[in-house]
């Protein structure tokens, strides 16, 4: 796929600056960024060992960023559960 794209004249300077550095072109340098940026290089992590994950689906939660911030919640639950016989 062929891209044309206006760039701000000082993007451009540290596009052409950047690409000689590298020793590509200003085409080559920019696949590169985008293939760093837009293909992870890392798998996912294996969640089948995670205790949490096979729980996944089976509770029902008004919470509703449980999934992503379980570990915050169970955190504040544990920090609330310690202070509360000091309180």
């Amino acid at each position: 796929m062929q891209i044309t794209i206006n760039l701000p004249e000082p993007l451009q300077q540290t596009l052409i600056h950047q690409a000689a550095q590298t020793q590509t072109t200003p085409e080559q340098f920019i696949i590169q960024i985008l293939t760093q940026t837009l293909i992870p290089t890392t798998p996912p992590p294996d969640l089948t060992n995670d205790p949490l994950f096979q729980l996944a689906g089976s509770i029902t939660s008004n919470i509703p960023d449980l999934a992503e911030n379980h570990d915050y919640y169970i955190g504040q639950a544990l920090y609330e559960e310690m202070n509360r016989d000091a309180k």
